[in-house]
């Protein structure tokens, strides 16, 4: 089989099929994993443990419940990414340099989130720490949104999208960042509250989903 690099016009970006017999479809998938991997493993790394006296152990765990806590929040939140990830991924006939450069980009914001979440875990009622926190999540959700809009332009996808389809995705994407950013205000004034602000998103994707999903929606994104 001829090497992509080599079938590709000059002027057009290296495209990695995903039937090729080199390793570079693979290997985008399999570093993306790892990334994702490290991350939900570093979050834990975060809450350290308490160098009390066996007396005062109970009352110093009750201390870290905000750091545990936090802990959870961004094991669901980085578990949600990669589900939409793999889900994204599965949906890929090939990448090229584009993507690729988006992917790091993404998987960047994802190998941040622990900081984030170490941060809202100890200074919960400064509004810096979530402000960093969303912010961290909103530059993740919109990098989804401009992952799928390169897939469709530069026909990266296995099944074309309808425009209904599109629109579709990018929205259910964007709604995420509509949020994060939306919470900032919000924590200037009351950092619990723009934590719970964040659970909106729950109901506006269910909206997106009930109303604005399409019937020619392919197998991969349902």
């Amino acid at each position: 089989m001829t090497d992509p690099a080599e079938e590709a016009a000059p002027d057009a970006p290296v495209r990695y099929e995903r039937t090729s017999t080199g390793l570079e479809f693979d290997r985008v998938a399999f570093f993306s994993d790892a990334v994702f991997a490290i991350a939900m493993t570093l979050l834990v790394v975060g809450i350290g443990i308490p160098t009390v006296s066996d007396a005062d152990l109970g009352d110093a765990l009750r201390e870290k419940r905000a750091e545990i806590t936090s802990f959870f929040i961004s094991f669901v939140v980085i578990g949600a990414y990669w589900r939409s990830h793999h889900r994204f991924w599965a949906g890929l006939k090939a990448v090229d340099n584009r993507l690729i450069v988006v992917n790091l980009f993404y998987l960047a914001a994802i190998a941040f989130t622990p900081f984030p979440t170490a941060l809202a875990g100890k200074y919960t009622a400064e509004p810096v720490s979530i402000v960093i926190y969303a912010i961290t999540l909103a530059i993740a959700s919109g990098l989804q949104a401009v992952s799928m809009w390169l897939a469709h332009r530069h026909d990266l996808l296995r099944e074309r999208l309808s425009s209904r389809s599109l629109r579709y995705l990018l929205v259910a994407s964007v709604i995420p960042v509509a949020v994060f950013l939306a919470s900032i205000p919000i924590a200037l004034h009351d950092t619990v509250w723009a934590l719970y602000s964040w659970l909106l998103i729950i109901p506006l994707e269910w909206g997106v989903d009930r109303w604005l999903r399409p019937d020619d929606l392919g197998p991969a994104y349902r």
